[in-house]
C-alpha cells in the first residue's frame, strides 16, 4: 500500500461572499507519494485558479507567500484535481496530512465543483499531527508543523505554507514515527455511512470507535440500540449503565458502566450533522476509564441533574 501525503493551500472571501457549502476554495494542491517502506516515489505541485474568491485575502497572502498574478494561469480545480487523482494512482493508498481540516475542504471543493468523490462514506488516513503526539507520549498534544519539524531535526531547505513543501515536512515526520502508531488512523465523514451495514466500527485496542449512518433526527438517533447500548472495548461483553446516557449541551453524550472483567467503562457520544442534507450521525468512542475519571463523570452527571431541575 502507499502513503498519500496531502498538504492543501486555500483562499476565503471576506464574510459577506462566504458560501456555506464551501468556506475555502482550494487554491494549491501538493503532495508526497511513499511507498510502504516510506521511501518518497513521486511529488504533485500544482497552483488552482480560483473561481468562486477571486482575489486573494489579504491574510492568505501574507500566509501562502502568492499574489493574484501567480493563480490567472493556473488551471480549474475540476482539471488539478483530475491529474491528482491520476497521481494517487489506482493501487490501494492511505492519505495522510497534517491535521484533519485538510480532507473536509477538499471534499468541499470537490463537491461544490461536481467532480467524482473521494469514497463514497468515509476516508480512513493518518492524521500525522496526532500520530506525532503519540510518538511523544502525548497522545493529546497538538504541536505545529514548524515546531514539529525542529524537534525532529528535519533540515529547513524549503519554506512553510507551500502546499509541497509541507507535504514534504509532513512526510519526513511519518517517516521518524514509530510505526507501531500507523494503527491509529483517523475518519473524515464528510460523507457519513448510508447504511446500517456500512457504519465503521473499528477496533484501536485501547479503545473501540463506531460511526453511525444518518437519522432522519436526534431524537432517533439517541433512541437507536446500538447507539445506547454499551459493551466492554475490550471483551466485547454488555454492560449494565451504571450512569446512564446524559449531556451536558446538545452535541455530547456520555454513559458509563463496569465491565466485571476490566473495569469502568465510558462511552461519548459526539453528535454531528452531515453537511448536504444536514442529517445527524453519531460518532461514539468506547473506552476504559481510571478512578479519577470515573469520579469526574459522576460529577458531571450530577450536574446535569441539577441543571434539569433547576
Amino acid at each position: 500500500m502507499n502513503y498519500i501525503v496531502m498538504d492543501l493551500e486555500w483562499n476565503m472571501g471576506r464574510p459577506r461572499e462566504e458560501l456555506k457549502v464551501m468556506p475555502f476554495e482550494i487554491i494549491e494542491i501538493g503532495a508526497v507519494k511513499l511507498d510502504d517502506k516510506l521511501n518518497e516515489i513521486g511529488r504533485f505541485s500544482h497552483l488552482v485558479h480560483p473561481r468562486v474568491y477571486r482575489k486573494l485575502h489579504w491574510m492568505n497572502k501574507k500566509i501562502v507567500h502568492l499574489e493574484n498574478s501567480d493563480l490567472e494561469d493556473a488551471e480549474d480545480f475540476e482539471m488539478v484535481y483530475s491529474e491528482f487523482s491520476a497521481f494517487c494512482g489506482e493501487e490501494p493508498f492511505l492519505f495522510c496530512t497534517w491535521g484533519d481540516t485538510d480532507l473536509t475542504e477538499f471534499q468541499r471543493n470537490i463537491y461544490y465543483f461536481d467532480c467524482i468523490p473521494l469514497a463514497e462514506g468515509p476516508v480512513e488516513f493518518l492524521d500525522v499531527q496526532k500520530l506525532c503526539g503519540y510518538n511523544e507520549g502525548s497522545p493529546k498534544e497538538r504541536m505545529s508543523l514548524e515546531k514539529a519539524v525542529d524537534e525532529y531535526g528535519i533540515p529547513e531547505n524549503e519554506g512553510f505554507h507551500r502546499a509541497v513543501n509541507d507535504a514534504a515536512y509532513t512526510a519526513e515526520i511519518l517517516k521518524r514515527i514509530d510505526r507501531k502508531y500507523e494503527k491509529y488512523t483517523s475518519f473524515n465523514t464528510y460523507h457519513p455511512p448510508k447504511t446500517k451495514g456500512e457504519e465503521i466500527i473499528k477496533d484501536y485496542g485501547r479503545y473501540k470507535k463506531h460511526i453511525s449512518r444518518c437519522f432522519r433526527d436526534k431524537h432517533e438517533l439517541l433512541y437507536d440500540n446500538t447507539i445506547r447500548t454499551l459493551t466492554c472495548p475490550i471483551c466485547g461483553q454488555r454492560i449494565k449503565k451504571e450512569i446512564p446516557l446524559f449531556s451536558l449541551n446538545s452535541k455530547h453524550y456520555q454513559m458509563m458502566g463496569v465491565c466485571e472483567k476490566h473495569g469502568a467503562v465510558k462511552a461519548k457520544i459526539r453528535i454531528k450533522k452531515e453537511e448536504i442534507q444536514n442529517l445527524p450521525y453519531a460518532v461514539k468512542t468506547i473506552r476504559l476509564i481510571n478512578e479519577e475519571e470515573k469520579e469526574n463523570l459522576i460529577i458531571k452527571y450530577q450536574k446535569s441533574i441539577s441543571s434539569k431541575s433547576e
